[in-house]
């Protein structure tokens, strides 16, 4: 499928007072890691914000590794872009955004960690705080830094190349028994 796509633009904190007074800068290489900010919750209410965004349309993603987190949850935001939510049991939550897993494209590197889109879901629900390096809760944010998430000029579907592949090694398959006899 050929483009043009939507491209998304985000930001992240790249400057920021923590409730202890410390003011953190960050680089854009350690912005763009999805664990360098966690949105929390109650460990409480990780069940029943699942649940909530269930509700509101999120899905168990196909072909996800699991990292060790109790929902992995995804919806599609604008096309081809979805957002992918890791939630963990003790109330800590990733999220980025990707290009969706139905396109090849989805394994090339076109994702970004997501806070402000995630945060204004998740808020609708739950109480939610942003957390730098997992535990150190922000108080406010001094200064932002801005991404572009390209979108790609063309998407492949992964499911035709994986129905010819099976396809060409069952008959592959069948070729060689018919000429061994």
């Amino acid at each position: 499928m050929k483009g043009p796509f939507s491209s998304l633009t985000l930001k992240l904190p790249s400057r920021f007072e923590l409730n202890d007074g410390e003011t953190v800068s960050l680089k854009n290489e350690d912005l763009v890691k999805e664990r360098t900010f966690c949105l929390r919750v109650s460990p409480k209410h990780v069940d029943d914000l699942a649940s909530s965004l269930f509700r509101v349309g999120f899905k168990k993603p196909s072909l996800s590794f699991r990292m060790g987190e109790k929902y992995s949850l995804s919806k599609v935001l604008i096309f081809p872009w979805e957002l992918h939510m890791r939630i963990y049991n003790n109330g800590c939550i990733f999220s980025h955004i990707e290009v969706q897993r139905k396109y090849i494209q989805h394994l090339l590197g076109y994702v970004l960690p997501s806070l402000e889109e995630s945060f204004s879901i998740i808020s609708k629900f739950q109480d939610v705080e942003i957390n730098y390096e997992l535990d150190k809760k922000l108080r406010k944010v001094l200064e932002y830094s801005v991404f572009k998430l390209n979108a790609p000029r063309f998407l492949l579907p992964w499911q035709p190349f994986f129905m010819l592949s099976a396809f060409l090694v069952g008959f592959n398959l069948t070729k060689r028994k018919i000429f061994k006899h």
